[in-house]
């Protein structure tokens, strides 16, 4: 991808996502640590580590971090309906998107995790509280892919068999569905992600 396509923003951004690619390597080979550097490392070591301190993710309650023993939840996409701010493309008022889900129209509104079952079908956990999901949106925009705790019984109002949409894709989903560029795309390269239907969990 060539610097003159971008933006300085754009190349920025570009340039973070790419730093996280890296940070995200060097977990998945073990040795990344967010605290003091062990004894032994190289120099690429330390200045990768340093490079996943600079750049850890917006913080939210059930960010995982605070319990990192608990499940995390992978989710297909969320959903925040407000009476004043519905979804784009949801042609329904919000009580009547209320009534058909079961739940009460709130003032507060409702946030909805999409997600799915332990044997595989989709569903949809409607939540009382939404600032979590406010915060996961917030890291989402940024293209930092971050996922919630699985959520406390107390915390679930009602769970859906299927997905409500539209949503907002998670990064996996898009992912799966050639929403999203690779990191090192070049013009003209195939992607391997389907480019229709619903993403599959892994």
């Amino acid at each position: 991808m060539s610097r003159h396509e971008l933006s300085e923003a754009e190349y920025l951004r570009h340039l973070e996502h790419l730093a996280r690619e890296i940070v995200s390597a060097a977990h998945g080979e073990g040795w990344i640590t967010y605290g003091d550097d062990p004894e032994g490392v190289t120099p690429l070591q330390r200045s990768v580590n340093e490079m996943a301190r600079q750049i850890r993710h917006y913080h939210f309650d059930s960010d995982g971090c605070l319990d990192p023993e608990l499940p995390i939840l992978k989710l297909a996409g969320v959903v925040v309906l407000q009476p004043h701010a519905l979804p784009l493309g949801m042609d329904e008022t919000y009580n009547e998107i209320c009534a058909r889900l079961g739940v009460e129209a709130r003032p507060e509104g409702w946030a909805i995790w999409n997600t799915w079952a332990e044997d595989g079908r989709s569903i949809s956990i409607i939540l009382v509280d939404s600032d979590a999901t406010e915060g996961i949106l917030m890291n989402w925009m940024r293209g930092i892919e971050v996922y919630p705790v699985t959520p406390l019984p107390a915390q679930v109002t009602l769970t859906r068999q299927g997905w409500v949409a539209p949503m907002t894709l998670s990064p996996f989903s898009a992912r799966k569905l050639g929403a999203t560029r690779p990191v090192y795309w070049s013009p003209g390269a195939d992607s391997d992600a389907s480019s229709s239907g619903t993403p599959a969990q892994e």
